[in-house]
């Protein structure tokens, strides 16, 4: 631990022990346990000696190994330009010393930029690769206060095809992005990228889309000069495992998705990925590109080193007849 870190613990420490011993003589309804105490705020601070966040909770009690069961916790989470999250619980078992946390009631969290909740939690302040460690283990919902459908080409047609696509509604509103998912993780990796990892049953929501697979994984980050508190813009989306990616009229379905949004365009992968359109077919290849700016979708290989392939809907009978057949 960080020598000022140290002193910090300690000192909020000796604050809790005090309190402890003054809560004992305050009132003999506590005396069957002597070392709760009420309406406790314990700091704790990162390596370099900060304060990383705050625990607030209607009651502390100790329990063995050096942790503490909370009644109605309540976190702030903090960096250099403030508070970055809130958290809360009806319960919740800290390790304190360790910036440690689990329960598994309901954790509400709520950022700048998103909200999340979830069952069966776990928190850690620091970890290898980041810190704010947040995972739902069980029920994990999460909402982007950003509109996905405006990262994805909405209107392409078939590039091997040439086939417009009809022109999407104007005026739709934008709308928050709903994702849920068996398990959710949310991780700080600095102060300008975020990651949520997603785990079973995934799917996130957005007005006229909807993205399903097995594991995603989707990165925020934010520009060296911006001045924004939140988390940043959407900067990639990874899908795997059954992905089918629902648009108006038009369905993908692979086995991996990447979506870029410095290319502003979305790669499928699969043995082989497909894109269906209402109207004009299918196109089928291994790899297959959405581009948003072009508003068309790109068949880069074929199954099996073949071909790409475009499959166009029959051609309806025209009314002619040949030889007492209708064509």
């Amino acid at each position: 631990m960080h020598f000022f870190s140290f002193i910090h613990f300690y000192s909020a420490l000796c604050a809790f022990l005090c309190s402890c011993l003054f809560g004992l003589a305050e009132s003999d309804v506590d005396a069957y346990r002597p070392s709760s105490v009420r309406n406790a705020l314990v700091p704790g601070f990162d390596k370099e000696g900060r304060l990383a966040w705050e625990l607030r909770a209607a009651e502390v009690s100790p329990l063995p190994d050096k942790l503490y069961k909370t009644a109605k916790p309540y976190l702030k989470f903090f960096d250099r330009s403030g508070v970055r999250m809130e958290a809360k619980s009806t319960s919740g078992i800290f390790n304190l010393m360790d910036g440690l946390a689990s329960g598994d009631d309901y954790l509400f969290v709520e950022g700048i930029g998103f909200t999340a909740r979830g069952k069966s939690w776990k928190w850690s302040q620091e970890v290898d690769v980041g810190s704010h460690q947040m995972v739902f283990g069980q029920d994990g919902k999460v909402s982007f206060n950003t509109d996905l459908r405006k990262f994805f080409p909405e209107s392409e047609s078939i590039a091997s095809g040439g086939c417009p696509v009809g022109s999407v509604s104007e005026g739709s509103k934008n709308n928050l992005t709903i994702a849920e998912a068996e398990m959710i993780e949310f991780l700080a990796v600095n102060e300008r990228i975020h990651h949520f990892f997603l785990e079973g049953n995934v799917s996130v929501q957005s007005s006229e889309l909807l993205l399903t697979s097995e594991r995603m994984k989707v990165v925020f980050e934010k520009e060296d000069n911006s001045s924004s508190d939140d988390i940043g813009q959407i900067s990639l989306i990874t899908a795997f495992g059954e992905v089918k990616l629902s648009q108006s009229g038009r369905t993908s379905f692979c086995d991996s998705l990447s979506m870029d949004v410095l290319k502003n365009e979305v790669l499928l992968e699969g043995k082989p990925a497909r894109v269906v359109d209402e109207e004009w077919g299918a196109a089928v290849g291994n790899q297959i590109i959405l581009e948003k700016g072009e508003r068309r979708a790109r068949v880069l290989g074929g199954e099996s080193g073949g071909k790409p392939r475009l499959e166009l809907p029959p051609i309806p009978s025209l009314g002619f007849e040949r030889k007492g057949k209708r064509l």
